[in-house]
């Protein structure tokens, strides 16, 4: 039996990994570089977790447009955006988005309440 360091679930999440080259501008480049002395790790993994963020920000911004143009429910943004639909909620306020909730978002809240 095999022990799960977190080298090893490193390595296994490394054999999942492409490689992309971008271009950047020095100041981000130095910010990048500054985060990782501060933080004790490379470079990539720095430009990963600050790209993982980037998306999970894109994802809400993208669902929050979505959902203000009224092109999906408020489950269907919170899904969009990969986040629960209380954190959609607190979203759709935050930016001061009406809240509109349609029967079909209570019929399905009410299923989903009763699965679990």
């Amino acid at each position: 039996m095999y022990a799960y360091t977190p080298f090893c679930i490193q390595v296994l999440s490394l054999a999942k990994t492409r490689n992309l080259t971008v271009r950047i501008d020095e100041e981000t480049y130095k910010e990048i570089e500054k985060t990782a002395d501060i933080e004790n790790v490379d470079k990539s993994t720095v430009a990963r977790g600050l790209l993982e963020i980037g998306i999970r920000e894109q994802k809400k911004k993208r669902a929050l447009e979505t959902y203000r143009d009224g092109s999906c429910t408020l489950w269907k943004a919170a899904e969009l955006a990969g986040t629960s639909l209380r954190e959609m909620m607190d979203l759709i306020e935050k930016e001061q988005v009406p809240l509109r909730i349609t029967p079909e978002d209570v019929d399905l809240a009410w299923r989903e309440a009763f699965e679990q």
